[in-house]
């Protein structure tokens, strides 16, 4: 068997493993087809449970590769913006650090829960501003999901642990919420090609 029937065979494999998409219960309300979104929407922000639209001067055109149609624009948020999401953050931070392990560990069961929910849908969103095939675009989703899956597991690692360093000695670690934190993910540029007014599915 040559090099690409083994390929061939192991994608299928691979597939055969994925999840299936639950049945559709009510009409798609996202992009399923690279055709040119009449009126893109901006991005939002999400601050205090809410999407609240930027005051932002200036923003960041996100096109199909596929089409270079325009999908969305996001915006390069205020600083008085970042403020208040941050703001918002530490006020909710005192109740959630009250919040116990088992309760956060369900909060992670609803996430899984969604991310299953919406399979195709965030898979389609994947492929309009990143230009990937379906098949790539849910395996990312399936990445993303690992990742949720195993945080729901790690109750376990989070309750500290007892060390006896000598006799009638022992240390004791304690693992606790620190606060508010900020990260820049940084993410490759580079973008699949799709040819052109293909379709997603």
């Amino acid at each position: 068997m040559d090099s690409s029937a083994n390929a061939n065979r192991r994608l299928l494999h691979v597939t055969s493993q994925l999840p299936q998409a639950a049945a559709a219960t009510a009409p798609v309300d996202y992009p399923m087809t690279h055709d040119q979104i009449s009126s893109p929407k901006d991005t939002e922000n999400f601050i205090d449970n809410k999407f609240t639209s930027s005051k932002a001067t200036q923003w960041i055109d996100l096109h199909d590769p596929a089409t270079n149609n325009l999908v969305t624009r996001v915006p390069q948020s205020t600083d008085a913006e970042l403020r208040a999401a941050v703001e918002s953050a530490q006020k909710a931070f005192p109740a959630w650090r009250a919040t116990s392990l088992l309760s956060r560990q369900q909060i992670m069961f609803k996430f899984v829960h969604l991310i299953r929910e919406n399979w195709d849908r965030l898979a389609a969103s994947i492929t309009l501003e990143q230009g990937k095939t379906m098949a790539d675009a849910r395996g990312d989703v399936l990445r993303g999901l690992q990742v949720a899956e195993t945080t729901c597991g790690i109750t376990t690692q989070l309750t500290g642990e007892v060390l006896e360093v000598s006799k009638d000695m022992e240390t004791r670690t304690y693992k606790e919420p620190i606060g508010v934190t900020a990260a820049i993910c940084p993410f490759s540029k580079c973008r699949s090609s799709t040819s052109s007014g293909s379709p997603i599915t």
